[in-house]
């Protein structure tokens, strides 16, 4: 999966991520506008953090399934990216009992070596 896919994927279940990706402070986007999937998925770790609250739980589910899926890709670099700059990252926060309940498979596995009890 392209990383412009993953931000695609990620825009079209949260669509105010746009607006956080497009900022100028957004450090993970080269002067040239290029990316990788890493960038993508430690952008959108904060963009997470900071509007866990906010969500709906259709879009929790939704990233959730997601999430595991990516997790469980034989796409080395995918799976990779979305556990150690999004899981890692999200690991130990205030919500992180409240998420753990979306992810299965890699992801839960991964998730809960990072997670705090």
């Amino acid at each position: 999966m392209t990383p412009q896919a993953i931000l695609e994927r990620l825009v079209a279940l949260f669509p105010e991520f746009a607006a956080h990706w497009d900022d100028p402070g957004n450090c993970f986007r080269e002067d040239d506008g290029s990316f990788n999937s890493y960038g993508v998925f430690a952008e959108f770790s904060g963009f997470f953090r900071d509007r866990y609250e906010q969500l709906s739980p259709d879009q929790l589910g939704a990233l959730g399934q997601l999430v595991s899926d990516w997790a469980g890709s034989p796409d080395d670099e995918l799976a990779n990216a979305v556990a150690t700059c999004f899981l890692e990252h999200v690991a130990c926060e205030r919500f992180s009992r409240g998420f753990r309940q979306h992810l299965s498979g890699e992801a839960l596995r991964y998730y809960q070596l990072w997670d705090c009890p």
